[in-house]
């Protein structure tokens, strides 16, 4: 019996692989954004988007965003303002593992902020697909996701994604290493990663971490109660709190507020 062998190719950064991932993968290294050169790709097996996520910290307090994705701008804005990382399930079932994740949206059950997330996802049309979890040298979660509308999966979907998974193994790993070349674009150097505060902000959590109200921090600040609360509805929202007390604990884990 013939054995079928596949032709090795490289890329610019050394990464081996065969022949007819290394072409399109090469191809979409060369672009600022790796949409149009990945749909073939994504396509051969069967999955219509891509996307990179980049996550810190756990369980609720765990904040990240998509730092590239072939999806419409609009789906990295809605994922980091409602602080999604938080509840993604190819986040939060990857965290400790290397192998791929299959997951499909009619088998996933959560709370509240979970079926916000896949709610979300759906209206973009990630209902399924695989993640890979790896790591970047700052010891954030990067997490690679091959995205489809399909869901539920059929048998016979589930059994060609199982057959395809050392393949997407091969080219997650091809994309966490060109990456950084697809992070840039032309506003990117004008926007700052993870969630910003004013330094009005920055002082109303430090003022509230040590235990002061509203009321305490308004007399502190020569400001009004009113306009204290005007301003933790705001970081709440930017820091994807539920309540003070989470705001006050993100706030310390990402640096806005220090305990002396």
């Amino acid at each position: 019996m013939a054995v079928r062998t596949r032709v090795a190719g490289r890329l610019d950064n050394g990464f081996v692989l065969p022949v007819d991932l290394a072409r399109p993968l090469a191809a979409a290294a060369c672009k600022t954004l790796p949409a149009t050169a990945l749909a073939p790709l994504l396509q051969r097996y069967g999955f219509e988007g891509a996307s990179c996520i980049t996550a810190r910290g756990r369980g609720a307090l765990t904040t990240g965003e998509i730092a590239w994705s072939t999806y419409p701008a609009a789906w990295p804005a809605l994922y980091r303002r409602a602080a999604h990382a938080a509840v993604d399930l190819r986040l939060t079932r990857t965290r400790y593992r290397v192998s791929p994740y299959l997951w499909d949206a009619a088998d996933a059950a959560g709370d509240e902020r979970s079926q916000r997330f896949i709610g979300d996802a759906a209206r973009f049309g990630i209902c399924s697909g695989v993640a890979l979890s790896l790591h970047d040298g700052a010891a954030r979660q990067v997490a690679l996701t091959f995205d489809s509308p399909l869901s539920p999966l059929t048998t016979d979907r589930r059994e060609a994604v199982i057959a395809a998974l050392g393949d997407l193994v091969l080219i997650a790993m091809a994309l966490h290493e060109g990456a950084g070349s697809w992070r840039v674009t032309e506003t990117a150097p004008h926007q700052p990663a993870g969630p910003q505060l004013t330094p009005r902000e920055c002082e109303c959590l430090k003022f509230a971490a040590y235990g002061m109200t509203s009321a305490d921090i308004g007399n502190k600040l020569c400001v009004t109660e009113r306009t204290v609360n005007f301003h933790f509805g705001r970081l709440r929202r930017k820091l994807g709190a539920l309540n003070r007390p989470e705001a006050i604990a993100k706030g310390v884990i990402l640096g806005f507020v220090t305990l002396d």
